[in-house]
């Protein structure tokens, strides 16, 4: 059943497969970064917020590595035969085809045909990684509510829905899950809300820009190094692809900020304020991640 979804994926250049950037190199600066060591405490929910607050408060991005390294989802969600046991088959799910949301189609199929594609592509990669190259599609399960059967695999810091924690208004929007092969992309974009990105299978390196001014739906971006909402871009999605950036159509990507650069592995989370541009792409045999939207 995974082949008819697959025929409509777009085709992955080598480059695109690769954690490399092998354009002109992006210059970054190293993001800051707690460790779960440095959060040691009994009153552990307390000291998750304690150690993120002044970065909330100043908006400014943190990774906080290894902080859920012992939660069930580490140990659980690293097996497929996992997820075909505990979501049924069934339940609909949303794909995206092609090598990023603003460059492919997003199509509806159910979860166990998506388990299917997934445990396909991973064992081609086993028994030919020299082929890894030459992959002709990607469909990536980004995007998704979480599903309440493995909902409880792993904790959400209380701070997203308790406002006694001073760390935002407690308010939980929505807890999202992202599977999919190597070679997945989120485009550079922002978010409106608080971000929480949780890493639990296999590696991801994200690209973190600051807020400008011109970020928001009615701004005309056609000037800003962002160029955000052209070429049939979303109003928060850049026209122009980080990695290989084409600076005779996008010439003010030559004023962008330096941006983080940071590699989240399994346990860690990373902190994305409100209105980060941030760009990420998987570079593991395949991956999984949850995020949490909060204001």
């Amino acid at each position: 059943m995974w082949q008819r979804y697959s025929v409509a994926a777009r085709r992955l250049s080598s480059s695109s497969s690769q954690h490399q950037i092998k354009s002109k190199p992006i210059e970054t600066i190293s993001l800051p970064q707690l460790s779960s060591q440095d959060i040691n405490s009994h009153e552990h929910q307390l000291a998750i917020a304690d150690a993120i607050r002044p970065y909330h408060q100043s908006q400014t991005p943190l990774l906080l590595s290894n902080l859920n390294s012992k939660c069930d989802a580490i140990y659980f969600w690293r097996s497929i035969q996992y997820w075909q046991a505990a979501v049924p088959e069934n339940t609909p799910v949303d794909v995206e085809l092609g090598r990023s949301y603003n460059t492919g189609n997003r199509v509806s199929m159910k979860f166990g045909d998506y388990l299917d594609y997934l445990s396909k592509v991973t064992e081609q990669e086993e028994k030919d990684t020299e082929q890894l190259d030459q992959q002709e599609e990607v469909a990536y399960l980004a995007q998704n509510e979480l599903f309440a059967e493995v909902r409880n695999d792993i904790p959400t810091p209380h701070f997203c829905s308790d406002g006694s924690f001073n760390v935002g208004e407690g308010k939980l929007y929505h807890s999202m899950l992202w599977l999919g092969p190597r070679g997945t992309v989120s485009p550079l974009h922002y978010d409106p809300l608080d971000n929480l990105l949780m890493q639990i299978v296999g590696n991801k390196r994200v690209l973190l820009y600051p807020p400008d001014k011109g970020n928001g739906r009615d701004n005309n971006n056609s000037g800003s190094w962002h160029y955000a909402g052209l070429n049939g871009n979303q109003y928060n999605t850049s026209a122009v692809d980080v990695e290989h950036p084409d600076y005779e159509e996008y010439p003010n990507f030559q004023t962008a900020p330096t941006p983080y650069e940071c590699e989240i592995g399994p346990g860690d989370l990373l902190f994305i304020p409100s209105k980060w541009w941030h760009h990420v792409r998987s570079f593991s045999k395949w991956s999984a991640s949850a995020n949490v939207w909060w204001r």
